[in-house]
C-alpha cells in the first residue's frame, strides 16, 4: 500500500470512529427496511384531526423520507381497541409491526411476553422517551390545564384560575372533569401535592357536586355551549383540536401551575412482527425533531423535550410536574384512591 492509500484508509477509519454508534445502527435499519418494503402501523393519531390531515400527513412525510417503505395505517385509539390488540397478541396474532398500549397495560403485556425488547437509546432516542422497562417509547405528550367558557368566566379571571379553584365553593355545580382525572394522579405524587392534599381536594370535588364526563372532546363542546363554566384537567391537545376546527371561540385555556405533564402512550414492537426494521425506523423517526414537530402540528402534543414544540414553549419558565415512571406504573392504584375519595361521581 502506498503512502497516499494508507493515509486515505486511516482517514476513513477515523471518520467511522467519529460517526455516532446510533447513526451506524440507523443505517443498518434502513438497509433492513429496504428489504422488507412495507410496514403496518396501528397508533392513536386519527387519520384526520379537525378536518385536517393528522396521521395522513405523518405517513406522507415518512414515505417522502423513506420512499422504499409502503405504510399501511390504522387507528388504535380507545381502551377497547388496545384491549383487542393485547388479546390478539396473547393469542399469537400479530396485526401490526408497531402499535400502542396504555401504561396500565404494560405489566400484562410483559408478563405475556408479547413485546420485542429494543435498545432504543442505541438508536438515538432521547433517554426520557424510553420506557423504563425497555417495553417501548413514549411519543405523545399531554399538558393538563383548565378550560373555561369566556362568556361565563372573564379572561382576566380565567387566566388566573388555579387547581384549588376547581374545588372552590364559588364554582359549585359549574365544574366538569374527566372520569379518569389523570392530572390528579400527577399532583398526587409526593414531590408535587402529595397523597393527603390530593385526596382532600378529591373529597371537596365531591362536595362541590363536580360533574364527571366520559368524553373529553364532548365535555369541551358542552363547555363552549355554556353547560359548564370550567373544565378542570383538560388536555391542551383537546383545546388545540377545537381551535384548529374553529370551535374554540368561546373557550379560554390556562395552564395552572404546577403544570401536570405526562409523556403518554407507550409505542412498541410486538414480538414476531413481520417488518421489524421498518417498525424501528418509524418509531425512531416519530421521536425525531421532525416527527415531534409534525405531531405538534397535527395534534398539539409534541414532546416538551423537543425545542420549538408548542408544549416546550408553553411550559418554558413555568413550574411543571412530570409524571414520574415509578408512579405512572401505579396509575390504576393511585386513580382508585382518588375516585374512592370522590365517591360515586355523577357520570354523563
Amino acid at each position: 500500500m502506498n503512502i497516499r492509500a494508507f493515509i486515505g484508509a486511516l482517514i476513513g477509519v477515523s471518520l467511522l470512529s467519529l460517526t455516532p454508534l446510533w447513526a451506524q445502527s440507523l443505517e443498518k435499519l434502513v438497509e433492513g427496511a429496504k428489504k422488507e418494503g412495507k410496514l403496518k402501523v396501528g397508533l392513536t393519531v386519527r387519520w384526520e384531526e379537525g378536518g385536517k390531515p393528522g396521521a395522513k400527513k405523518f405517513v406522507e412525510v415518512f414515505q417522502t423520507r423513506y420512499p422504499f417503505l409502503k405504510v399501511e395505517y390504522e387507528r388504535v385509539g380507545g381502551s377497547r381497541e388496545r384491549e383487542r390488540v393485547l388479546t390478539e397478541l396473547a393469542a399469537g396474532k400479530v396485526s401490526y409491526d408497531v402499535t400502542v398500549l396504555s401504561e396500565t397495560q404494560v405489566p400484562t403485556a410483559l408478563k405475556a411476553n408479547v413485546v420485542e425488547k429494543v435498545d432504543w437509546k442505541a438508536l438515538g432516542v432521547t433517554a426520557q422517551h424510553v420506557h423504563p422497562d425497555g417495553f417501548g417509547v413514549n411519543y405523545r405528550s399531554q399538558l393538563y390545564g383548565i378550560a373555561y367558557n369566556r362568556k361565563l368566566v372573564p379572561d382576566d379571571v380565567g387566566r388566573k384560575l388555579s387547581w384549588e379553584d376547581c374545588a372552590a365553593a364559588k364554582w359549585k355545580k359549574k365544574v366538569a372533569m374527566d372520569t379518569r382525572p389523570r392530572h390528579l394522579e400527577i399532583l398526587w405524587q409526593p414531590h408535587v401535592w402529595g397523597r393527603e392534599k390530593t385526596l382532600a381536594h378529591a373529597r371537596q370535588l365531591a362536595a362541590n357536586q363536580t360533574i364527571f364526563e366520559r368524553d373529553r372532546a364532548g365535555a369541551m363542546t358542552k363547555l363552549a355551549l355554556g353547560e359548564y363554566a370550567i373544565d378542570c384537567g383538560s388536555f391542551y391537545s383537546t383545546y388545540y383540536e377545537q381551535s384548529r376546527s374553529g370551535k374554540a371561540e368561546h373557550i379560554g385555556f390556562t395552564l395552572a401551575e404546577p403544570i401536570p405533564v405526562n409523556l403518554g402512550d407507550v409505542v412498541f414492537l410486538p414480538r414476531g412482527a413481520a417488518h421489524p426494521n421498518g417498525a424501528k425506523l418509524w418509531t425512531v423517526w416519530s421521536l425525531s425533531e421532525e416527527g415531534q414537530k409534525l405531531l405538534d402540528e397535527v395534534e398539539g402534543n409534541g414532546s416538551p423535550l423537543v425545542p420549538g414544540t408548542q408544549t416546550s414553549k408553553l411550559i418554558k419558565g413555568k413550574k411543571a410536574a412530570w409524571y414520574e415512571p415509578q408512579y405512572r406504573a401505579k396509575a390504576e392504584e393511585i386513580l382508585g384512591e382518588i375516585l374512592e375519595a370522590i365517591g360515586l361521581p355523577v357520570v354523563r
